[in-house]
């Protein structure tokens, strides 16, 4: 086979076709000390155009594609992210209770204040943005918002929120009714304008419903009124041929059936140190009867910062191994990759992975479980240090 291009390779991988290597996926990358190393430029030179020092970084690594990408412009910027519940202070469950009793009874009512042209403008601002700005780097579509906002902790706290899909679950949902309503019409959107500006049929979306125990909720909760919201509002994306991958990060174990039935058709992420077993998402085909995608390949929390290169080799290994070669994976990381990552580490894991030396050295020799951790142990995790086999 010839060496590919960047779209080339990303969409055979979509389509299930054969590729020259694993496509390389960039974005989400903090760190200016190693993003001015790795683009061949000093801090100071960064700092004066940071989005082009990300993008020479990334150039430099062979990253086939992008996600909308994080652009560190401070050298002390790390990655934070936090909902306290004393920044929701008067906030109850009876807060939702009363939103969502206030939702319209009727889908059209909902869409009666849902600006379309507005939405399609900015769509379109998005696209030509960024695909201007990304050139050969092929822009993979990703919007949180295409399914029902799960995340409503960051609006009310953890108390309220969670409080009332316990007490008032009728009307969380409800409120989920009217996110899935004005979701199901950006989605509409979204179909179109990913066809005529021809970007891959692939959608990243999907918010945390997961913490590091399991679900944030009840599954039955999920499964009565968040799912079939979701389902409803990626219908059209699903119906367009579009795969849509979906964010996992905490232990989403007891909830991988759930999400393929939904109708997802990828992943991106998985925690080990929370007893995340891949193995178990690659054994099963999408509602569709295709082979799942993957957006993975190396731990941010473990192995990127603390590995070794010989870490490095062993969890790319892995991942090959349960993608069988690499098919329909997506190399990419389990979260954003901090400041703390020895640079060295990034480059090599890189380098191996479009080397595609794994496709010619591991042979039948596989690993059946995560290196250095005993998969589905969370208990084991802890304390748990990776390291080569």
């Amino acid at each position: 086979m010839g060496v590919m291009n960047s779209k080339e390779r990303v969409i055979n991988q979509i389509l299930g076709k054969e590729v020259d290597h694993v496509p390389l996926m960039g974005g989400w990358f903090h760190g200016v000390a190693n993003l001015a190393s790795i683009a061949g430029v000093s801090t100071d030179d960064y700092l004066q155009d940071p989005l082009a020092g990300l993008l020479g970084a990334n150039r430099n690594l062979g990253v086939d594609c992008m996600i909308k990408p994080i652009v560190p412009d401070r050298l002390d910027q790390i990655r934070t992210g936090e909902s306290l519940d004393e920044s929701f202070e008067g906030v109850e469950p009876e807060t939702l209770k009363e939103i969502g009793d206030r939702v319209p009874d009727t889908r059209d009512k909902i869409l009666g204040a849902f600006d379309v042209h507005a939405v399609e403008a900015a769509y379109r601002h998005y696209f030509e943005e960024w695909m201007a700005v990304l050139g050969d780097l092929v822009l993979i579509p990703n919007f949180w918002e295409a399914v029902p906002d799960f995340h409503l902790y960051s609006k009310y706290g953890y108390h309220a929120y969670l409080g009332a899909t316990a007490l008032y679950p009728e009307a969380v949902g409800r409120m989920f009714w009217k996110d899935a309503t004005e979701a199901r019409a950006r989605n509409e959107i979204l179909v179109r304008l990913i066809a005529e500006y021809d970007l891959p049929p692939m959608l990243f979306t999907g918010g945390d419903v997961c913490n590091n125990r399991g679900p944030m909720c009840t599954p039955r909760f999920l499964r009565k009124h968040y799912f079939p919201e979701a389902a409803y509002a990626l219908e059209p994306l699903f119906d367009a041929g579009i795969r849509v991958v979906r964010h996992c990060d905490g232990n989403v174990m007891p909830l991988i059936d759930d999400f393929v039935e939904l109708g997802y058709s990828g992943f991106q992420g998985f925690q080990y140190e929370c007893g995340v077993d891949p193995w178990q998402f690659s054994q099963r085909k999408s509602i569709f009867g295709r082979r799942l995608l993957f957006f993975a390949g190396l731990n941010v929390t473990r192995t990127l910062p603390y590995g070794s290169t010989d870490d490095v080799r062993a969890e790319i290994d892995y991942v090959m191994d349960y993608t069988e070669g690499g098919q329909g994976l997506f190399f990419f990381t389990s979260s954003s990759i901090g400041p703390e990552v020895p640079c060295e580490n990034i480059v090599f894991a890189h380098e191996y992975v479009a080397s595609g030396q794994y496709l010619r050295d591991r042979g039948a020799d596989r690993w059946t479980l995560w290196p250095g951790l005993e998969i589905g142990s969370v208990e084991g995790a802890k304390g748990t240090s990776v390291h080569s086999h």
